[in-house]
C-alpha cells in the first residue's frame, strides 16, 4: 500500500513540475501495484472461514 502512495505522490510532483512523461509512468506503476493488491485481498476472501479457523490453530 505504501508504494503505491509513493507513486502517487511521485506522479502528482511531477505532473505539477510539467514532466508528463514520468507522471503517466507513475501513473501506470502505481495502478498496476494497486491491481496487484486488490488480487491479493480478494484471494484472501475467498478462503473459507473453517479453513482459516483450522489454520490458526495449526499455527498457533
Amino acid at each position: 500500500m505504501f508504494e503505491t502512495i509513493e507513486y502517487c505522490t511521485r506522479a502528482v510532483i511531477r505532473y505539477l513540475n510539467g514532466d508528463m512523461d514520468l507522471f503517466k509512468s507513475y501513473t501506470r506503476k502505481a495502478m498496476k501495484i494497486y491491481e496487484q493488491e486488490k488480487c491479493i485481498a480478494a484471494i484472501g476472501e475467498m478462503i473459507p472461514t473453517t479453513t482459516k479457523q483450522k489454520l490458526y490453530e495449526m499455527v498457533s
